[in-house]
């Protein structure tokens, strides 16, 4: 008897090397589902198979050797009975019926025995036929090496075959089972797989709001269906107020918080038809279809920014942010693009930041020149350095008693080929904005630094600090290098910083300064008196300098608060132990009321414009050849 049914798990490597091949070239999820399909059925077969042919083959086995010891037990009895009896081979066919033995519990089996033409000599068996199939074993005769004839010994394997086809059908069970848990639970997880990915590549982890993919999805569709139906649709692009603020100082997890709970109160503003999307970062953006005119964008700007408004509870500290909006309109009768219309948003929000923050403004196409050009600007600006184009121009800083020069403040002068001198108000915020202003910032220090050292050594150099460029790294490293690389005595450096600087009240801050004051840098405080809490920083950090704005001083003769202002911040240097320096002096009337109040230094166009490095050294040599 054959078993082929035991060849089958030479199928499963071939059926393996069908699955990778189809999953290394990223077959689609049905594909990869007939692969399963098919392993799970290749194994629920041999499973199936395998026990009934495995008792089968074990059954032939064990028959088979039971036939054999007896055809040749059988065989050596008629070897004896053929000595005594030489006739026995004269019998023709005698049939002998075994009716004992079968009653005895021997298994039932029909003994043969042929002479050696082949012809039946004796047959001993069961009155009634052995049940078919029948499994059959000869022995030879053999008496003193001659072949006497043959011995026959058979036995029905009806029993064995009724027993492995329980077998099968136990095992076809089994092997069902088998295939619904080999073919279910795989393709369940693999579509729990896929669905997960899908929704991970389609959503952001974070708020579980769309991301910029099915943003951009989303919005083909809304446009199309816009198109069709003659109704405009908005687009919204959402900037966080204050955000990065709240990252830095109460750390990420803080942020997260924020972001889940600022996405939640932005849903709650929307309808079902609209989409909230996450961009990035604190970066948001929101389709509004069916717009039937600019009021109804309007309404839910306006809605979204007063559910922003309220504080945050973040772990006990409640914090405050807002939210800068840029809105684009689509035309349906024009073929916008999806990528278009977001970038007009965003140049919309680019204009919210420029004029405060927490509003919202609509896109015009200027906003699109503005961009180009500032872009340009920024391109520009980005070659200055390596071109070499900044300079530095020098205002005299004079002592009031005396009328003597005792330093200039250094101010930063760019000439750009193709746009003439820009001045700083131009381009100064740009810097700050893309990060520049940290090597420019430091390129000014180097060179006034280098100026500075030629000059007379009671002659000092004052240095604007941004208060980007103090949050940026390497601020204390570019101070260092400049003493350092020019050989100035420390002492003749100043650095001049806004409140801008302090209003991110932090130990990183004071600490800082404290550690360029090591260095035995001075550091005046610029613009004194146009914040709202410059007197609390003067508690915090010990200044070398105060220098009083120039709104003050230029009323100073006509109005008489400002006058009392004058007085009361020179009143509190004095107090302190602190030099005054009153800018923008430019009458001789404001010099005089200076000098009466006690103020010690001043600057301003009355004693001389900035002006180029070599002209401020013509300038303080007449004064001391004078």
């Amino acid at each position: 008897m054959s078993f082929p049914a035991l060849a089958l798990p030479r199928l499963l490597p071939q059926a393996w090397a069908l699955l990778s091949q189809r999953m290394t070239v990223k077959t689609p999820a049905a594909d990869v589902a007939k692969v399963v399909t098919l392993l799970a059925g290749l194994a629920a077969l041999v499973i199936a198979l395998t026990l009934p042919a495995a008792y089968l083959f074990a059954a032939h086995g064990r028959l088979q050797g039971a036939l054999e010891t007896s055809a040749t037990l059988h065989a050596a009895e008629v070897v004896e009975l053929a000595r005594q009896n030489p006739a026995f081979w004269e019998f023709d066919g005698l049939r002998i019926a075994t009716p004992a033995e079968a009653a005895s519990g021997r298994a039932a089996e029909r003994r043969r025995v042929f002479d050696a033409h082949g012809r039946l000599v004796l047959e001993a068996a069961e009155e009634a036929e052995l049940a078919w199939p029948v499994l059959t074993w000869r022995a030879p005769i053999h008496d003193a090496g001659t072949l006497l004839g043959e011995t026959e010994a058979a036995r029905s394997v009806r029993a064995e075959l009724g027993i492995a086809l329980a077998l099968a059908l136990a095992s076809a069970l089994l092997g069902g089972a088998i295939f619904v848990v080999l073919r279910v639970v795989p393709l369940r997880l693999l579509q729990r797989a896929l669905d997960r990915a899908a929704y991970l590549a389609a959503h952001d982890l974070l708020t579980g709001l769309p991301n910029r993919g099915i943003f951009g999805d989303r919005l083909r569709q809304a446009l199309a269906l816009s198109r069709r139906n003659g109704q405009p649709l908005a687009v919204f692009c959402l900037d966080l107020d204050r955000f990065k603020e709240v990252n830095d100082t109460l750390g990420h997890a803080a942020g997260d918080k924020l972001l889940r709970e600022v996405s939640r109160r932005l849903t709650a503003c929307l309808r079902d038809s609209d989409t909230l999307a996450r961009l990035g970062g604190d970066e948001f953006a929101v389709i509004q279809p069916r717009v039937a005119q600019a009021q109804d964008a309007e309404v839910l700007a306006r809605r979204l920014i007063a559910a922003i408004e309220p504080p945050v509870d973040l772990d006990g500290q409640q914090v405050t942010v807002g939210v800068s909006i840029g809105i684009a309109l689509s035309q349906p009768d024009q073929a916008d693009e999806p990528q278009q219309l977001l970038k007009n948003a965003d140049l919309a929000l680019y204009q919210v930041k420029e004029k405060g923050r927490g509003d919202f403004c609509f896109f015009a196409t200027e906003m699109n020149q503005r961009l180009l050009e500032r872009r340009a600007l920024e391109a520009d600006l980005r070659r200055a350095l390596g071109e070499g184009e900044f300079r530095l121009h020098y205002q005299p800083q004079i002592d009031l008693p005396t009328g003597r020069v005792i330093g200039a403040e250094a101010l930063l002068r760019w000439t750009c080929p193709g746009r003439g001198n820009v001045p700083p108000d131009a381009f100064i915020p740009l810097a700050e904005e893309t990060g520049l202003i940290a090597q420019i910032g430091a390129w000014t220090l180097q060179e006034a630094c280098r100026q500075a050292v030629t000059w007379p050594e009671e002659l000092g150099v004052a240095v604007n600090v941004s208060a980007v460029q103090f949050r940026l790294p390497g601020l204390y490293e570019a101070v260092a290098a400049a003493l350092a690389t020019t050989g100035l005595r420390p002492s003749r450096l100043e650095l001049e910083i806004t409140e801008g600087v302090l209003l991110r009240d932090t130990d990183e801050t004071l600490a800082m300064l404290d550690r360029v004051r090591r260095l035995g840098v001075k550091i005046a405080m610029d613009d004194f008196g146009t914040g709202y809490s410059s007197l609390g920083y003067l508690q915090k950090f010990s200044f070398d300098k105060i220098k009083i704005d120039r709104g003050f001083i230029r009323s100073l003769g006509q109005n008489v608060n400002s006058e009392a202002i004058v007085r009361a911040v020179v009143g509190i240097t004095r107090s302190l132990g602190v030099r005054a320096n009153a800018e923008g002096v430019e009458t001789d009337d404001q010099a005089r009321l200076l000098l009466a109040e006690g103020c010690g230094e001043v600057q301003g166009y009355l004693f001389g414009k900035p002006m180029p490095a070599e002209d401020f050294r013509i300038f303080f040599s007449r004064q001391i050849a004078a």
